[in-house]
């Protein structure tokens, strides 16, 4: 009779031939996915025709010249230019108008051959061409100045936020390319564990052969390589996605893997807190729109105060020089109104109050609306400057944190590669189990990953604090000079 103890051991026997004969029925596919893995499929060895290089200074000017939304900022430009244009001549000069009209020339066909013209007018044309120029505004107490005041904010405030988005839209493409940059590395810390363990797999395999390690170990050595194969189609997808997002900033079609040829260089920040909360509070794209806003809510307020007293307003009136067409002939006449030809400076006075209705009693709801618009400004504009302090100090401590960060990445790593040199060594003289092993190659590439992820922190931050303090670039640091 068999004891206990011996039934298990040949039960493990039999397991461990019936794994490996059934690893032997699937090694052709595992052989088949390792050669695809590591060579067809590796962004390195990409076809020529499908791929593009791309410098990071490459990737800022085509997305300057072709980023759909700058093309629009082009023309937006110009409309704001010409609605400055109208409101400065508005405000300074007299409309002057060229009128021509005419009347009806109408030619009757006699049908029915009687005696009489029967056309609705004459058939001699009568009519005029001129030049008009509108009652001139002399005074009206400030109401057309105030006007003229916000629509010069609204016009400099405008002109400004162009600057801004173009700012805004290359910091976007430096950051969005060193992403791709970052991922990249990643790509090739994926491919490097690939590697690694299917080295750890096919030596498991021939332990296997050779009855020197368990079922079990080989299992897992398996499973491992799976993993590490999974995890490296993952991140080529995640740079595949980063692609797209950098040919949509760059306004480019995506006909080609995009490879970029620069590394990120990690350089410290070199400004102080103070410095740059000096310039956000100059330059904050946020912090000066509020300002603006608080401009135009105060002159707003003016007005409808203004507006609600019975203030009479003086205005010239210039005439117009006509001439008539008539068929009595042609007929020059200059006039300023009917029958008269002085030209005069007149006092109006046209004020209406609502006693009931909306705008309230005196147009009171109208004043209280605009005085409610004012504080709500004031409001958003102390909140805004708030904002700028507290983030400004935010980011600049993260920069701080981040910049300590790498310093421990930069030794883990190191230390890392150094205990992944002694363990694969440990291995083959099996004085290293495999969950040893397994527990070095993950500290490789979590190290790996963690130090290519804090250089790219810490460069977010920096774009992020200069976005905050208005600048394209830290005083004397260019961002466009990161790159290796």
């Amino acid at each position: 009779m068999i004891k206990p103890n011996k039934l298990a051991a040949i039960y493990l026997i039999a397991c461990s031939f019936i794994t490996y004969g059934q690893d032997l029925l699937d090694q052709e596919d595992l052989n088949s996915l390792e050669q695809n893995t590591l060579q067809n499929k590796d962004l390195n060895n990409l076809n020529k025709n499908a791929s593009r290089s791309i410098s990071l200074q490459t990737a800022i000017e085509e997305g300057l010249r072709l980023n759909y939304e700058q093309k629009i900022r082009k023309y937006e430009f110009q409309i704001n230019e010409i609605n400055f244009d109208d409101a400065f001549d508005d405000f300074f000069f007299p409309k002057v108008n060229l009128n021509l009209a005419t009347s009806s020339d109408h030619f009757v066909e006699n049908l029915y051959r009687d005696n009489y013209d029967n056309a609705q007018d004459p058939r001699t044309p009568n009519g005029y061409v001129g030049i008009e120029i509108e009652d001139y505004t002399l005074f009206n107490w400030g109401r057309d100045y105030l006007d003229y005041l916000n629509s010069k904010d609204n016009y400099q405030r405008e002109k400004k936020s162009f600057t801004e988005e173009k700012r805004a839209l290359r910091l976007s493409i430096i950051a969005e390319y060193f992403n791709l940059s970052r991922q990249n590395r990643v790509v090739q810390i994926y491919k490097k564990q690939l590697s690694h363990t299917s080295f750890v797999y096919r030596l498991a395999r021939e332990k296997l052969s050779l009855q020197k390690i368990r079922s079990q170990e080989f299992l897992q050595a398996k499973s491992l390589f799976l993993e590490a194969h999974k995890n490296y189609q993952d991140s080529l997808n995640t740079y595949y996605a980063i692609q797209e997002n950098l040919a949509l900033l760059m306004g480019t079609e995506l006909d080609a893997s995009l490879q970029p040829t620069n590394e990120l260089i990690f350089k410290a920040l070199n400004i102080n807190k103070d410095d740059s909360l000096k310039f956000a509070l100059k330059n904050n794209p946020g912090l000066l729109e509020a300002r603006k806003n608080v401009n135009v809510a105060a002159r707003s307020y003016q007005r409808a105060l203004k507006d609600n007293l019975p203030l009479p307003k003086f205005s010239v009136k210039l005439g117009t020089y006509n001439r008539s067409i008539s068929s009595s002939g042609a007929v020059d006449n200059y006039e300023t109104f009917n029958g008269s030809k002085n030209i005069e400076i007149a006092a109006s006075l046209n004020m209406t109050w609502r006693l009931y209705g909306s705008g309230g009693f005196f147009n009171s709801r109208i004043t209280k609306k605009s005085f409610y618009n004012k504080q709500i400004s004031e409001i958003k504009l102390r909140e805004s400057s708030r904002s700028v302090h507290s983030t400004n100090y935010a980011l600049y401590s993260q920069i701080k944190y981040l910049e300590k960060k790498y310093e421990a990445a930069n030794a883990r790593i190191k230390n890392a590669r150094k205990s992944f040199d002694k363990s694969i060594d440990d291995y083959l003289s099996s004085k290293l189990s495999l969950s040893a092993l397994q527990q070095v190659l993950n500290e490789l590439r979590f190290a790996s990953i963690d130090f290519e992820s804090t250089k790219y922190e810490h460069l977010v931050s920096k774009l992020n604090l200069a976005q905050l303090m208005g600048v394209d670039d830290f005083p004397g640091d260019n961002f466009d000079q990161l790159a290796r």
